[in-house]
């Protein structure tokens, strides 16, 4: 994640919720996480807009990243 964040940072917030921090749980549970390795993508008006379970493919998600900003 650290290279999307260095691509994406000035556009996208990336935000790690672990899931064995309880602390994390109200977020968590708003957008419905339940395991690790869940990835969700959300708009500014907290919209749940992608998601991804499982290992991602680092190019893939930066080509979807960069048509969903262009598209803004």
């Amino acid at each position: 994640m650290n290279g999307l964040t260095t691509q994406f940072g000035e556009r996208i917030d990336f935000i790690n919720l672990n899931i064995d921090d309880p602390n994390t749980r109200p977020a968590r549970d708003r957008f419905g996480f339940t395991d690790r390795s869940q990835y969700t993508l959300i708009d500014s008006a907290g919209n749940i807009v992608q998601q991804w379970f499982g290992p991602l493919n680092i190019d893939v998600l930066s080509t979807y990243l960069s048509s969903y900003l262009a598209s803004l």
